[in-house]
């Protein structure tokens, strides 16, 4: 039934045609580390990169401040890659408030300018009433 369940023998078996020879398996005593820290390292989902609303911002609304986001998403993605969580999180935030800063700016300028469009084709139509 073979060795299972038995210590290991403590010489290996002698070879057909070789003299014995005085090998012992040794046991090594387990290694201590002084005061030294481990750290283990699990592998954690990437914090999100707000990359498409980036480009969204960027292609649609205010392109200036939709490239700053853009290059933060792209700075987020770089760190998560590298394993660096928490400035990958950061930059993903930093690219959240200017893809949502791009959004809003292009929003109230649209109203803006609407507001002055309609503004001066009233003064136009109201110039032209007699």
């Amino acid at each position: 039934s073979g060795h299972y369940g038995r210590d290991p023998p403590q010489q290996y078996p002698p070879q057909q045609g070789y003299p014995q020879q005085g090998y012992v398996a040794q046991a090594y005593p387990a290694q201590q580390y002084g005061g030294q820290q481990v750290i283990v390292v699990q592998n954690q989902a990437p914090p999100p990169n707000n990359e498409i609303l980036a480009w969204v911002a960027c292609l649609f609304f205010c392109m200036p401040l939709g490239l700053v986001a853009v290059l933060k998403s792209r700075e987020s993605s770089r760190l998560a890659s590298l394993g660096n969580m928490n400035g990958a999180r950061e930059y993903g935030e930093q690219a959240r408030k200017w893809a949502t800063a791009a959004i809003i700016t292009s929003i109230c300028m649209g109203v803006a300018v609407g507001i002055f469009y309609g503004v001066y084709i009233a003064t136009i139509v109201s110039d032209n009433v007699y």
